[in-house]
């Protein structure tokens, strides 16, 4: 919202396809996967299946520091969401958890 005083983060479930699509700052980022990896555990997916979304979704997933990054990404949402969205605040951090202990 442009609105003052109403301004917020959208939530990772709040984004629509034009927000992530082709054209969109966000596509084709780290971000946007991890994103849609917050939104798919917010789901109740399965864990595996969402790291094998990300690793389609992120560009070089595996590619040295990518991980690392991704990692860094979800910890930060998690501990700037966990005031406003402590539900969401947690699925970044299962997600870093979860990137961080994949087995390669």
């Amino acid at each position: 919202s442009a609105k003052a005083n109403s301004s917020r983060l959208k939530s990772a479930a709040e984004f629509k396809r034009n927000d992530m699509g082709e054209g969109s700052p966000l596509h084709n980022t780290p971000l946007r996967a991890i994103l849609y990896a917050m939104m798919e555990l917010g789901k109740d997916a399965d864990t595996d299946d969402v790291l094998a979304h990300l690793a389609m979704n992120v560009p070089n997933y595996y590619a040295q520091g990518t991980r690392d990054l991704i990692v860094a990404l979800c910890q930060y949402l998690g501990t700037v969401l966990e005031p406003i969205r402590p539900d969401e605040a947690s699925h970044a951090r299962v997600l870093a958890q979860s990137v961080r202990n994949q087995r390669l």
